[in-house]
């Protein structure tokens, strides 16, 4: 009886731990700006001032694509406003559900 318990926590456990397909998701969202690629995350927060907004992304090329040109992402959300990179390789995007996403440069994460 124990090790069919011990089985049965077995599989919900790597049931839940392997079921995040978000962060999965996030991560495949690249943004080129400034000749630099930044790779999304799930993590987000707040924006800071106003003055701290670069620009909006102004194209967008197939999800599974990386981005050539600058202000082009793979997921859409053109119009949709970002941060400016004060050299530390991060910046923020707002993306349509409303937050500040975290995007980190591809050599600096």
């Amino acid at each position: 009886m124990r090790r069919y318990l011990w089985f049965v926590g077995l599989i919900l456990a790597l049931t839940f731990l392997g079921g995040c397909r978000d962060e999965t998701a996030k991560s495949e969202m690249v943004l080129k700006l400034n000749d630099t690629l930044y790779y999304g995350t799930d993590e987000v927060g707040p924006m800071g001032d106003s003055g701290c907004v670069e620009g909006k992304i102004t194209s967008s090329v197939e999800l599974n694509s990386i981005p050539t040109e600058n202000g082009s992402s793979n997921f859409g959300c053109i119009g949709s406003s970002y941060t400016y990179d004060y050299g530390d390789g991060f910046i923020m995007v707002h993306l349509n559900d409303e937050e500040w996403h975290c995007f980190y440069a591809e050599n600096k994460e």
